[in-house]
């Protein structure tokens, strides 16, 4: 069984699909379901019992915001409504650190910019424009393995610690911590290489071109 009487993921999605859809937007309501839902599954309210009320959708987003009332829930300081994604209820739960490893990598945009910007023809054909940049050597998800391997849980615990998630702002790595500074030291020895869309499209695949 995936949740309550439903035995898989899709089967819950179409459920709430059902109820979600037909609403105008704007409009609140109440869905004892996805109430649940979010109070059993999701990674922030469910540690802390938080149980939203009612719910409304937004024009916007993909394909819209979808927010739930926390205004009841009986803080010491009024939320009220607060975007909330039911679709990623649904799916497997994201640990600590994979949130961390998500800061990470907007930690790196920036810097992988800035590479584009110096690179503007693709690295691998030495013909088209450069359009992306990925780690080359080592792969991101090398680089963030061997990060892993060197902190414990209470310093994953602690990096997270002064997240907000009130002000529905990303998680960002602190500065002066002792995963942050790892990062830091870890990604300056890393090679970049900017690439073409179809250049880049092969490495994704696990071709590697060379000039």
């Amino acid at each position: 069984m995936f949740w309550k009487d439903f035995k898989t993921q899709e089967s819950a999605r179409n459920a709430i699909r059902k109820i979600v859809d037909p609403r105008p937007f704007k409009e609140p309501f109440e869905s004892e379901l996805i109430s649940d839902l979010i109070v059993e599954r999701h990674y922030f309210c469910s540690t802390r019992k938080l149980r939203p009320s009612r719910f409304r959708k937004l024009p916007g987003g993909n394909p819209y915001t979808f927010q739930g009332d926390f205004s009841n829930c009986g803080l010491d300081r009024s939320i009220g409504w607060h975007t909330v994604s039911w679709d990623k209820c649904l799916r497997p739960p994201k640990t600590n650190w994979d949130r961390i490893v998500r800061a990470m990598r907007d930690r790196s945009e920036p810097i992988k910019f800035a590479y584009r910007y110096s690179h503007p023809v693709c690295e691998a054909c030495g013909v088209l424009p450069s359009e992306e940049v990925h780690h080359q050597a080592p792969s991101f998800v090398t680089l963030t393995d061997a990060i892993r391997a060197l902190v414990n849980e209470f310093e994953i615990t602690e990096c997270l610690s002064g997240w907000n998630w009130f002000a529905e702002d990303n998680f960002t790595l602190p500065e002066e911590h002792k995963i942050t500074q790892l990062f830091d030291q870890h990604h300056k020895q890393a090679m970049l290489q900017a690439l073409c869309k179809g250049c880049h499209n092969l490495t994704k695949k696990g071709v590697i071109r060379k000039r």
